[in-house]
């Protein structure tokens, strides 16, 4: 970094003088938390500038899938946080859900769909990266959505298996929240994505010398990829957390 980009840096950073004085005048109290955030995000995307760099600079594909690994690990952790789980029990069956469906339509997005070199860390981060933080924000809506439904409906799953139903059947009615729970904000984030994230996600792309219709085909199937691994994630997890959710005869013991 020379002297020439510091400078350049400071000259961004004055912005900051725009929120911070309003919050001065407005609202004093709030100037505080406002600079600590801006610190630790400050911090935080320098962190993960330096990895990421570590990962272009080696550009080895064991590498780039420890990268993939702590990172569902991370999101797993993150998920049942935000889900009020105090425990680990869930966290391999998370954290293993999420890096299955996250590697699966990453894969054939980077091999079938572009096509790239999948393991070139100019795509295999990025991609991995914003599929992992949408899969991670989803499974939270729809774990939640699970386990509030089993424990307070506990009765209704009792009733269907004592009538004859198979331990799928009887999940059914819960899953469909599950569903419910992950599309219905999916199509809410649609419609508003191309006023939203999409144009910053296409200013990169051209930054970065895409062509303008390649650009478009990129952010199409990107978004068809959040949209297919936040359900395929929400299904492999509750598929792995069902030994630990259910005893071997179908009997709610989480």
């Amino acid at each position: 970094m020379n002297s020439e980009m510091i400078l350049h840096i400071i000259l961004g950073l004055f912005l900051l003088l725009i929120p911070a004085g309003l919050l001065y005048y407005l609202e004093r109290k709030m100037l505080r938390p406002f600079l600590v955030s801006v610190a630790r995000m400050g911090i935080q995307l320098l962190v993960l500038c330096l990895v990421v760099w570590a990962l272009y600079k080696v550009g080895s594909p064991w590498l780039l899938a420890v990268w993939m690994v702590l990172i569902a690990v991370g999101s797993g952790g993150l998920v049942l946080k935000r889900c009020g789980q105090k425990g680990l029990r869930l966290l391999p069956a998370v954290s293993g859900g999420l890096l299955v469906s996250v590697a699966f339509v990453a894969l054939w997005l980077l091999a079938l769909v572009l096509p790239v070199r999948v393991f070139d860390p100019r795509w295999f981060v990025p991609v991995t990266g914003l599929l992992m933080g949408h899969a991670a924000a989803m499974t939270i809506r729809g774990l939640s959505t699970y386990l509030s439904a089993l424990k307070t409906d506990e009765q209704q799953y009792e009733f269907l298996r004592g009538n004859g139903h198979t331990h799928f059947r009887a999940l059914c009615p819960f899953l469909s929240r599950i569903l419910a729970a992950v599309i219905s904000p999916s199509m809410a984030n649609l419609r508003v994505l191309a006023l939203t994230s999409m144009p910053l996600l296409l200013v990169g792309l051209l930054m970065g010398g895409l062509s303008p219709m390649n650009a478009f085909v990129v952010m199409l199937m990107m978004t068809v990829a959040c949209v297919a691994v936040s359900v395929l994630s929400v299904a492999v997890i509750v598929l792995f957390a069902d030994r630990i959710l259910f005893d071997q005869y179908g009997k709610l013991i989480f």
